[in-house]
């Protein structure tokens, strides 16, 4: 029998997330690999307006940048228009490399923070805009299977997009310096990774990786 509450808190007792993450298939395991994904693009948004502050030569101080209040997509945007400047062509495709994969990782990131839990099987899904009532939508169907052997790829993914921008924030060095062949590969690997998961087409049955 499972053990009740003892918190004499309301929220404990009519809340009962326990037995909702039970129910779900969400483990300590899936949940901490998760949270790691959610941490990682906080992060990854944050030093991405700064690094774009680096890349236009904005002073922030006193101001409201030109980044302020704009959506994922449209930073993105931003690094890929300030890589038309650079003089380096191998640190010009280290970043449109590196904003292709941010693309399809925020994507994924989408469909986890605004999915619907659903265990299928042994699998824990992530629905985005479901279609279950015969409903139309504006906006597009996502998916995410989050088994642990994904969500490390991913994870691990979003960490490489993390020091790579963190890098060009910083400014301390040109972008090409740390375009070393094993960081190339890795934003490469990265791109092709988040790529396929963000996609509808994506079958879990192939294991490619």
């Amino acid at each position: 029998m499972r053990k009740r509450s003892t918190n004499p808190m309301a929220v404990f007792e009519v809340g009962d997330a326990d037995l909702l993450d039970a129910a779900w298939g969400l483990d300590i395991v899936t949940g901490h690999k998760l949270a790691s994904v959610v941490a990682l693009c906080g992060s990854l948004e944050y030093h991405m307006e700064r690094a774009i502050w680096t890349l236009r030569g904005i002073d922030p101080k006193g101001i409201r940048p030109e980044t302020d209040g704009k959506i994922i997509t449209a930073m993105i945007g931003m690094v890929e228009d300030a890589t038309k400047a650079l003089q380096s062509d191998v640190a010009r495709q280290l970043l449109l490399t590196w904003c292709s994969a941010c693309r399809s990782g925020f994507t994924i990131r989408n469909n986890i923070a605004h999915g619907v839990p659903t265990p299928i099987g042994s699998k824990l899904i992530f629905c985005r805009n479901p279609l279950w009532h015969g409903e139309q939508r504006h906006k597009q169907f996502g998916d995410f299977v989050a088994d642990i052997d994904t969500l490390d790829m991913v994870r691990q993914s979003f960490a490489v997009l993390l020091r790579v921008i963190v890098h060009v924030e910083k400014g301390e060095a040109p972008i090409e310096a740390i375009a070393t062949q094993g960081v190339i590969t890795a934003v490469s690997q990265a791109r092709s990774i988040l790529g396929e998961f963000a996609s509808q087409d994506y079958n879990p049955s192939f294991e490619k990786y």
